[in-house]
């Protein structure tokens, strides 16, 4: 008897930063940990081109096709 793989049955199909992905993340702050992000750094996030504030994102639920934009600020230039 085959036992289905759970982990791929509940994954989402996301893109992060232009990159598909597969992920077990609920929420936006999951995403960032699974993603090895430090979120006490200087972060921005966007999903599907919309700003999200640092304060919403463990609220922020992932649907699948979701486009994640992550970008940090870059010292010197």
């Amino acid at each position: 008897m085959n036992t289905p793989n759970l982990q791929n049955a509940s994954a989402l199909s996301l893109q992060v930063n232009g990159e598909p992905v597969q992920t077990s993340s609920a929420t936006l702050a999951d995403l960032l940990t699974e993603r090895g992000y430090d979120a006490t750094q200087a972060l921005a996030c966007a999903v599907n081109r919309r700003f999200v504030p640092r304060n919403l994102w463990a609220q922020q639920v992932l649907q699948p096709g979701d486009a994640i934009e992550v970008v940090s600020p870059v010292v010197g230039g």
